[in-house]
């Protein structure tokens, strides 16, 4: 069978995928000064310039670098609640808890990515400003699964979604920093992660059935 010809279209997403994912290697190896784009370039089987016409700039790869991350993670936990629509809120939440766990420990370039988003928003207003904007839409699509969730679990919310996105986002983040810093004792940070997802359960909101 004769292979397909891929479109321009589909040859850019594939080449911008490549230099993503080089690129949160470069960055969680070296940081986001250290990190130069012929490394990126290199690491991904490309030159400079494909970084130039793909995002722009540095800062372009590195917000791509988010949004992708942020992705991942809505997608993993969407799915994985899509799964469990036949079991309890409670069993709803234990899924949960170890679906976070098991995504940060598969990647460990996540803690040290996280961090890096952090420091350079402290260090550069332009940056912060476009980094807190997609943590507001993630934010805003927490929500809007816990929402969904809750709908189909017949439970009535007894905080704002997006509070309550805002909470999960913020604990399980530093939690995970914390178990990626104190590694010798990350069983800990995994059993603080299910009592939150469990506390989280049972406070927002009474079954309507």
């Amino acid at each position: 069978m004769p292979l397909q010809r891929l479109t321009p279209e589909r040859r850019r997403e594939l080449t911008r995928t490549a230099l993503v994912e080089a690129a949160a290697e470069v960055f969680a190896r070296r940081g986001f000064d250290g990190a130069s784009l012929e490394e990126i370039a290199e690491a991904a089987g490309f030159t400079r310039g494909a970084i130039y016409s793909n995002f722009g700039s540095k800062e372009d790869l590195m917000l791509a670098v988010v949004e992708r991350y942020n992705q991942t993670l809505l997608d993993s936990f969407s799915n994985t609640l899509a799964k469990a629509k036949d079991t309890s809120k409670e069993e709803m939440t234990v899924s949960a808890a170890a679906l976070w766990r098991d995504l940060i420990r598969r990647d460990p370039n996540l803690n040290a990515l996280n961090l890096e988003f952090r420091v350079r928003a402290l260090r550069d207003p332009e940056f912060r400003g476009r980094l807190l904007d997609l943590y507001q839409q993630n934010t805003a699509r927490i929500a809007s699964l816990i929402e969904r969730e809750s709908k189909t679990y017949g439970i009535k919310l007894a905080m704002d979604p997006m509070d309550l996105a805002e909470i999960l986002n913020a604990t399980t983040v530093g939690l995970s920093e914390m178990a990626g810093i104190d590694v010798e004792h990350s069983d800990r940070y995994d059993r603080l992660v299910e009592i939150f997802f469990g506390m989280m359960g049972k406070a927002i909101g009474e079954s309507q059935t």
